[in-house]
């Protein structure tokens, strides 16, 4: 009996106008880093049980371990919705902007699912002193940290893939990861976008995606969504 074929999900990207036709000419995405999410929770741990003079060594501690994960990690960030018009406000400059739509194999190794709570991962500065088991203390409150943000962010309804910035393109200052074949499914237009459906044809086939496919979204009629045409 063959093997069942791993189940996928539709994906998706927003972005200015600019950066899409950037990212399509160049056949790439910009990979983003740590240091320029817009959540100042992002990676850090709260703590417990410290006294008020550790509280400055603890956050320079912290602050040390992001800037050193950020010197190797890198974040590609989805959502799984295309039709919440705050999305398109938010990160497709007001509608005038793009949505990419991947298919993704659901591989919970290599896309992580946002989980959205205001239990803050929290760690017992009491427990530095037992080196014996500060690891396996340690490893899942990281775990926990990885893949969780505050129910304030549950809009977003965010995957991540995270990569290894070795394995990136560089370009400007900037990390870059190549679009491979059959991985970009649609070119959505904000309903706003002054961009012409004709040109990103063009600018697709002219990079070897010829596949994707080019729609432009709409204010639905009748209800507070975005159509996907």
């Amino acid at each position: 009996m063959n093997a069942a074929a791993p189940s996928s999900i539709l994906l998706y990207r927003y972005l200015d106008a600019a950066a899409a036709l950037k990212t399509i000419e160049s056949r790439a995405f910009k990979i983003g880093r740590l240091c320029d999410f817009n959540d100042p929770f992002e990676w850090r741990m709260g703590i417990s049980n410290i006294i008020p003079e550790g509280e400055i060594v603890a956050r320079t501690c912290m602050q040390e371990f992001i800037d050193e994960v950020n010197g190797w990690m890198g974040v590609f960030c989805l959502s799984d919705t295309i039709t919440d018009p705050v999305l398109w406000s938010h990160y497709a400059d007001k509608h005038q902007g793009v949505a990419f739509e991947f298919s993704y194999i659901l591989d919970p190794e290599r896309l992580v699912k946002m989980e959205y709570t205001n239990a803050r991962p929290v760690f017992d500065a009491n427990r530095l002193h037992d080196p014996g088991g500060f690891e396996s203390y340690a490893k899942p409150l990281m775990n926990q940290l990885l893949r969780q943000k505050s129910t304030g962010w549950s809009y977003e309804r965010e995957y991540r893939v995270f990569l290894d910035l070795k394995d990136c393109d560089i370009s400007g200052g900037h990390y870059f990861k190549r679009i491979p074949d059959h991985f970009l499914m649609k070119v959505i237009l904000g309903y706003s976008c002054p961009l012409e459906e004709l040109y990103i044809r063009k600018a697709l086939d002219a990079v070897g995606l010829s596949e994707t496919k080019v729609v432009r979204a709409k204010m639905c009629l009748e209800t507070y969504s975005i159509q996907i045409g």
